[in-house]
């Protein structure tokens, strides 16, 4: 699969890849689930970290 992502990405993006919502995706960020760094008032995910966490929940 082709997977044509920003190589940083905000909570939104990272939501509309994974079709969850923002909520989502900042309470798996808060768990430790999903690795990000704060930039100002939003996080920030690295492309990397997002489709590490995506194989982490569909192991092959």
């Amino acid at each position: 699969m082709t997977v044509d992502l920003k190589p940083t990405l905000d909570v939104i993006d990272a939501a509309k890849y994974l079709k969850v919502s923002k909520y989502t995706v900042i309470n798996r960020i808060k768990q430790g689930q999903l690795k990000a760094y704060k930039q100002g008032r939003g996080w920030r995910i690295k492309r990397e970290w997002l489709l590490d966490y995506e194989k982490a929940l569909f192991p092959a």
